[in-house]
């Protein structure tokens, strides 16, 4: 099969998009994963694996969600999500004044979507691996003497923990972080795209 058919058949590819795409998930596992390993104790491939599984499990659900979203769109906002994905800008028409709104609407959605799916993504690789489940209020007391100490030298108590079990705080701290770094990366890459 010549090149040309098979291109053909492709359609038109968002290779920006795929591309960009790529780099923000490489940037979001790496990240995670070393708030991860600080927070969890876990070892440099352990949280590694878990942020790669976690990150494309998250961006594999959002793009599904995006995809069947979209196809129920008015056919004007579809054209704008289309012209954005494609060609870097928006068309003028009824929608592009309320294109802000809608996109930071969109974004603090996905963030809270995306902390809910990891952390039930984490909570299914721990038990698949046999490590058991996470609980939901948290690991109650320290156990030993040793634990104790170094919670009073942090001035905490056992009560002062939030009731959340490390696991959920490490998954948010480091879906916070992702996001952080990854809306000042496009930011960035919107600033480039306006000067050139």
């Amino acid at each position: 099969m010549p090149i040309t058919d098979l291109l053909a058949d492709f359609g038109v590819l968002p290779l920006r998009a795929i591309a960009f795409q790529s780099l923000l998930l490489m940037v979001a596992i790496a990240l995670e994963a070393l708030v991860l390993r600080q927070r969890l104790r876990l070892g440099y491939q352990t949280s590694m694996q878990y942020a790669a599984t976690l990150n494309l499990l998250a961006t594999s659900l959002g793009w599904l969600l995006f995809l069947t979203l979209d196809s129920l769109l008015p056919p004007d906002l579809h054209t704008q999500i289309i012209s954005y994905v494609l060609f870097n800008r928006f068309y003028v028409n009824y929608w592009v004044d309320k294109i802000p709104v809608l996109v930071v609407m969109a974004g603090i959605i996905a963030f809270f979507a995306t902390f809910w799916i990891k952390l039930q993504g984490l909570n299914l690789l721990l038990l698949l691996l046999g490590h058991g489940a996470i609980s939901a209020e948290g690991e109650g007391q320290p156990e030993s003497r040793q634990e104790r100490y170094t919670m009073a030298r942090q001035g905490q108590s056992g009560n002062q923990r939030g009731g959340y079990s490390p696991y959920t705080l490490a998954v948010l701290e480091a879906n916070a972080v992702s996001f952080s770094v990854i809306l000042i990366l496009l930011l960035l890459q919107q600033v480039a795209g306006v000067r050139s």
